[in-house]
């Protein structure tokens, strides 16, 4: 399959603003949106912030840990126990990790793994130390969270039937030792590519939403990623699930859905007792011109009336991973900003400068670190990663985070880098 990014690029063209339509879930959207008053609002009044006027919001010391054993991308990473876990994902740089490991890729040189490591930060030097595998097939992507130093792992993505996937596993610390369990009760509704993110923890409670299935769709040559609808027609990318880890006999239950534009690879994270979903990917069901837009629509959701509420617009781009802190701060790590955005309106409006439009794609990969304030709804910025990359999987333990890989920066494209950094200060 082709970079998500070098797919999205190939088809570059001249710039111009156009208007398309893009199917029911339109109609959809300004129904539901209607109840927190979304028909009487202006698109202007949603307008997201120029980057140049934002405001340094909190001071991020970071630095390089242990590098990987092999390059990663959107591999699982958590904090169990105070230990960092990353397990299986999808590399093109397995360094010297099949000398090691012969059968870390099921006998290719590269590709995708069921490894998984641990990482001690209380013995950083130590390195990254293997632990048992992630069970069934091989994958990146799945969807992750965290709950009573649980890992829970569902979904994901690989090149081969049926390429998105339904089960979900849990990983814990049992006497020093690591074990996975299945945990058929919470199969999802459908196959789901996670991006190892698309989770928000709100006590025991897993909120998922801002998915993708991944299938040949109309007028496609080959599969891709889809968030408009799954290959079922399927809400993918606009519903909401809950599953309750203490009731993990009633599996998933779907809440109401996200009224804006159907989004995966979104910022999805928890804070103050609320969900929110700030940007992301928007693919289309059917062939475009492009294969992925940015979707600058952001949302609150709220647990206590199962509603929305819509927010500022982000700035154009996506693929930002996002980390809650002290309950209110969000952080959007990394990124990569995509040519076109496609807008609540349905309209497609040019996200590069004509300065932009010179430029090597690769060149459009970040190393920003934004900040949202959920009790002031202010954007602003940190200091910012030390390469660039976008998509890194990402944990927060404290005050301190780790973003792991990723797709793009020096490194392209899938970087062994570890992250990690230390939030020092909150600006006034």
């Amino acid at each position: 399959m082709i970079p998500r990014k070098l797919r999205s690029v190939v088809k570059l063209s001249a710039v111009r603003v156009m208007r398309r339509y893009i199917g029911p879930w339109m109609a959809l959207s300004f129904v539901v949106a209607g109840s927190v008053g979304l028909q009487d609002c202006l698109a202007e009044d949603f307008k997201a912030p120029s980057l140049d006027e934002l405001k340094p919001m909190l001071r991020i010391e970071w630095r390089l840990g242990p590098d990987y054993p092999m390059g990663i991308q959107e591999s699982l990473v958590g904090c169990i126990n105070g230990k960092i876990v990353s397990a299986g994902g999808f590399t093109r740089h397995p360094l010297d990790i099949c000398k090691q490991i012969p059968d870390a890729f099921d006998g290719q040189t590269s590709g995708f793994t069921r490894l998984s490591f641990v990482l001690d930060p209380a013995h950083e030097a130590t390195g990254w130390t293997r632990i048992a595998d992630v069970p069934g097939p091989a994958r990146q992507g799945a969807a992750i969270a965290v709950v009573d130093n649980m890992l829970y792992a569902m979904g994901g993505l690989n090149y081969t039937e049926p390429f998105t996937y339904r089960d979900t596993y849990r990983l814990q610390e049992k006497e020093g030792r690591w074990v996975w369990d299945e945990l058929p009760s919470c199969q999802l509704p459908w196959p789901v590519y996670g991006n190892a993110g698309s989770t928000a923890v709100i006590g025991k409670k897993i909120y998922l939403l801002g998915a993708a299935d991944s299938f040949q769709g109309p007028g496609a040559d080959s599969n891709d990623f889809h968030s408009e609808a799954g290959r079922d027609g399927t809400p993918v990318g606009a519903a909401l699930l809950v599953l309750d880890t203490t009731q993990l006999e009633s599996g998933w239950k779907r809440l109401a859905d996200c009224p804006g534009v159907p989004k995966f690879d979104c910022g999805i994270a928890a804070a103050g007792g609320k969900v929110y979903q700030l940007g992301g990917i928007f693919a289309p069901l059917a062939k475009q011109e492009y294969s992925y837009y940015n979707a600058v629509d952001s949302w609150m959701y709220d647990p206590a009336n199962d509603a929305w509420t819509r927010l500022r617009d982000m700035p154009d781009g996506a693929n930002r991973r996002a980390l809650a802190y002290d309950d209110r701060y969000i952080l959007l790590i990394a990124g990569y900003k995509y040519s076109k955005t496609w807008h609540l309106d349905r309209t497609v409006s040019d996200a590069y400068s004509a300065e932009e439009t010179t430029r090597d794609w690769k060149d459009f990969f970040e190393d920003t670190v934004l900040v949202y304030d959920t009790k002031t709804g202010r954007l602003g910025t940190a200091d910012p990663l030390l390469e660039r990359t976008s998509i890194p999987s990402s944990a927060i333990v404290g005050d301190t985070m780790y973003c792991l890989g990723g797709e793009g920066g020096p490194r392209l494209f899938h970087p062994a880098t570890l992250h990690i950094g230390k939030i020092v200060a909150v600006m006034p």
